[in-house]
């Protein structure tokens, strides 16, 4: 995207930057070819959400062709004046692990879809489609199967708690030929964890957020337990349906929720469980915890996150 005096564009290619435009690339990942080598704009801004790979190599191993893109994207860094993140944390792991000036990078929290944000009378009186939704308690977790997820001590808590899980994904449903590759390590563990346990978890695969709010709003809870995250954003999905959740206790989700969440440690399956039957069995609680979460959902409400880029790009 580019902005100038006269108005914002959105590009497919580099032609059509002239030189006093603001130049946002809105995506960075440093294991496929550099999206922009050189100067085009002014001003070139680069979106980074995470750094999670850089942090942990060994569990994000990459071949020969993508140590030859990160080369070039670690290169193709010193084109960009400015950076934007998606949260403090990130921020502090960009700064550590990129050597990036902190005084350059801007955090921008970001948004959901305005589905989740939209008119909840309309909501509920606009006819919904059936979906196969567990009728019994369930908690829904919504992502993808990479290490730093822990869907394996989420499915480990499921088990202790006793109570159905709903895992939403594409991943989830994708046939996975590799699972000796040391990137699938998780998934083949928690197939392992899950197997023989086809009626406490079900796998819906990719659902389409008009269709996803129903888990939300009939969910125990929503569970990221995620050994790291550059933001969480199905917290935000649930809290703004008044779904609680349940996060792992990490600099993060302290940032991004403060209070308006349940925390347990990451890598204690029975602390976990434990949460989720609090907010199963207590129902002052989860009343408390669903309120506490949609007013926290309000901070990152779509016209907040078009407020706060817009300051960054100089947009009025």
């Amino acid at each position: 995207m580019t902005t100038s005096a006269a108005k914002q564009r959105f590009l497919a290619d580099t032609d059509n930057i002239q030189h006093d435009d603001t130049l946002l690339v809105p995506f960075w990942n440093p294991y496929r070819p550099a999206a922009i080598k050189k100067r085009y704009a002014q001003r070139q801004i680069l979106s980074i959400f995470d750094v999670i790979p850089f942090k942990y190599p060994n569990k994000f191993p990459i071949g020969f062709k993508g140590k030859l893109a990160l080369i070039e994207n670690l290169n193709a860094l010193h084109h960009f004046d400015e950076f934007i993140t998606i949260s403090e944390a990130s921020k502090k792991d960009i700064v550590q692990h990129l050597n990036i000036e902190p005084e350059r990078i801007h955090v921008v929290y970001p948004t959901t879809s305005k589905v989740f944000f939209g008119n909840k009378q309309a909501q509920k009186t606009k006819k919904q489609p059936q979906l196969d939704i567990p009728h019994l308690p369930f908690c829904v977790y919504v992502g993808d199967i990479n290490w730093n997820k822990n869907i394996v001590n989420i499915a480990r808590a499921l088990q202790i708690a006793q109570i159905k899980g709903v895992f939403i994904g594409r991943a989830f449903c994708d046939q996975h030929t590799d699972l000796e590759h040391p990137e699938h390590e998780e998934f083949k563990n928690f197939l392992q964890a899950t197997a023989g346990s086809s009626d406490q978890f079900i796998f819906p695969g990719y659902v389409q957020d008009e269709d996803l709010l129903q888990y939300y709003q009939k969910a125990v809870c929503n569970i990221l337990v995620s050994r790291d995250e550059g933001f969480g954003l199905s917290y935000l999905e649930a809290s703004s349906q008044k779904c609680p959740s349940v996060l792992s206790d990490i600099p993060v989700f302290n940032e991004i929720a403060d209070n308006a969440a349940m925390f347990a440690q990451p890598e204690d399956a029975q602390s976990i469980a434990e949460k989720l039957v609090r907010l199963r069995d207590n129902n002052d609680v989860h009343k408390e915890l669903s309120s506490k979460a949609l007013a926290r959902s309000k901070m990152f409400a779509p016209e907040k996150f078009a407020s706060r880029l817009h300051k960054v790009l100089g947009v009025a």
